[in-house]
């Protein structure tokens, strides 16, 4: 692993343990086991660190989200995976996941969320979304609303799946989850 790398992977750790703003880049640098000289030569502020590791991580969720869609022919069986790949990234990559509710629940949100890459993705994603409202196999709501709202059920899934880890191989609960889940967003 490169310094950088190593130096995202300390970040991610410590801002998920210790917070964004109680974490110095100093802390950073010495877990990452490189000096502060190097992490300023990849990042001139610590915004940047939140910024570049917030995008980078979106993007690898975002793509975990979306990966084997187009071998998926009917809309409920992508929407279904969209919902199955969710929550096991989220589950498989505990800490990238909460330092992205972390993110998400700060006056940073804002800012990382400008990102060209970031509205790139939200884009892709609402227009899957409109797509099935237009063809009403979802509410006829506002798409960033039942983006959010399909958010707000993953997040639940993977706390309780975290919470009972043995819940995730047992396929009823996966098939109740599933329904709770899809009746939410049926017109």
């Amino acid at each position: 692993m490169d310094k950088r790398e190593l130096l995202l992977e300390a970040a991610t750790k410590l801002f998920v343990e210790r917070g964004l703003h109680a974490t110095p880049t100093s802390a950073i640098s010495k877990e990452a086991g490189v000096s502060a000289g190097i992490l300023f030569h990849y990042f001139k502020t610590k915004d940047d660190l939140i910024d570049e590791l917030y995008v980078s991580i979106k993007k690898e969720y975002t793509s975990s989200i979306m990966s084997d869609l187009d071998k998926i022919h009917s809309d409920l069986g992508k929407l279904r995976l969209i919902w199955s790949n969710s929550w096991n990234w989220a589950i498989d990559n505990d800490l990238k996941f909460k330092f992205l509710l972390q993110v998400d629940n700060t006056s940073c949100a804002e800012r990382v969320k400008t990102h060209p890459e970031i509205i790139a993705k939200y884009e892709l994603f609402h227009n899957l979304i409109q797509e099935y409202v237009d063809k009403e196999l979802i509410k006829n709501m506002d798409a960033y609303f039942i983006m959010g709202s399909m958010f707000g059920l993953i997040t639940s899934m993977v706390s309780y799946l975290t919470q009972f880890p043995d819940k995730r191989n047992d396929q009823l609960f996966i098939e109740q989850a599933w329904e709770v889940f899809s009746n939410s967003l049926r017109p």
